[in-house]
């Protein structure tokens, strides 16, 4: 009986830290919709997250409207805007690479354990083909506890 209870208090526990280390407590979260660079074009479209935290620096990139089994470029730009974008953060090379399954979607991550804040923060995920020119982009936004925007510290 006595195992039994103190196996529930330590999974009980276990439980708990779970909980706080999935919601990223204490770091910046900023979030992106990919939309198609290319004037009235649907696709790629898609969603970036980018987690600054102390010791934990992570992005992911998924993206939709992909041509099957090709391997896409993309990667974080300093400065809060797509056109034209800043200079690549390095620190999260190599980027995971995004290459779009059969049914034309892609996922990929990259993290870093140093990060420095810049003054807002843009994804491009690139055309394979050279001049690799961006195919779809999104501004990355802070988003506070409720979803709220809070812009760029």
């Amino acid at each position: 009986m006595m195992i039994r209870v103190a196996s529930l208090a330590v999974a009980g526990v276990l439980a708990l830290a779970g909980v706080a280390v999935a919601s990223h407590k204490g770091a910046k979260v900023y979030k992106a919709e990919l939309d198609p660079v290319a004037v009235g074009a649907t696709a790629p479209t898609g969603k970036a997250k980018l987690v600054d935290s102390k010791k934990n620096n992570k992005v992911k990139v998924k993206v939709k409207g992909l041509t099957p089994g090709m391997t896409y470029p993309w990667h974080v730009h300093e400065g809060g805007t797509c056109a034209p974008p800043g200079p690549i953060v390095g620190v999260f090379e190599p980027y995971g690479e995004l290459t779009a399954n059969a049914a034309g979607n892609a996922s990929a991550r990259a993290k870093s354990d140093a990060f420095e804040t810049a003054d807002g923060y843009s994804v491009n995920v690139h055309d394979p083909v050279p001049p690799n020119d961006p195919i779809a982009c999104g501004v990355l936004e802070r988003k506070g506890p409720q979803g709220e925007a809070k812009g760029h510290d």
